[in-house]
């Protein structure tokens, strides 16, 4: 595998997800995933001044920042994601189906790949799954709570 194009990579979803951010930030958390031609991104990040983290896609209702630049950068996004896993499979490497990628304000990152079979499972699922495991968030909705008791359960 090409560690130097890998490391670029890196770099620039760091970047995209920098460029996102309309105030100071102390920590983020990035979900990636690339399943059967459908890829999805999101991130959480944590304010210098609250411990309460932000949604990446709450960002246009919460600053004043327009839709057309949230979505620009969310498809800046994508396309690294994707570039990411063609890396691994052109270099003969196991495709991942998901990723978290968590950095923070000095530069510290570390990211952890899944290979699971998510085709039964669907993404609002494992989004809450994802949230409570990465950030300790409990669900708010009924269904979401369901998620969670069945994937505590089966622990």
């Amino acid at each position: 595998m090409n560690e130097a194009h890998l490391d670029k990579l890196y770099q620039q979803v760091a970047e995209v997800v920098i460029d996102t951010i309309p105030e100071e930030w102390s920590k983020v958390y990035l979900y990636g995933e690339v399943v059967n031609g459908s890829q999805t991104a999101f991130f959480y990040y944590y304010p210098k001044v609250s411990d309460k983290p932000i949604y990446s896609h709450d960002i246009t209702e919460q600053f004043a920042i327009s839709e057309l630049e949230y979505t620009n950068n969310w498809n800046k996004l994508v396309d690294l994601i994707q570039e990411l896993q063609k890396e691994f499979k052109d270099s003969g490497e196991e495709p991942w189906t998901n990723f978290t990628l968590v950095f923070d304000k000095s530069g510290k990152f570390h990211i952890e790949y899944n290979y699971d079979d998510l085709s039964s499972v669907d993404l609002n699922e494992r989004k809450t799954i994802w949230k409570y495991k990465n950030l300790g968030l409990l669900p708010k909705s009924n269904t979401g709570k369901k998620y969670l008791d069945k994937f505590l359960s089966s622990k």
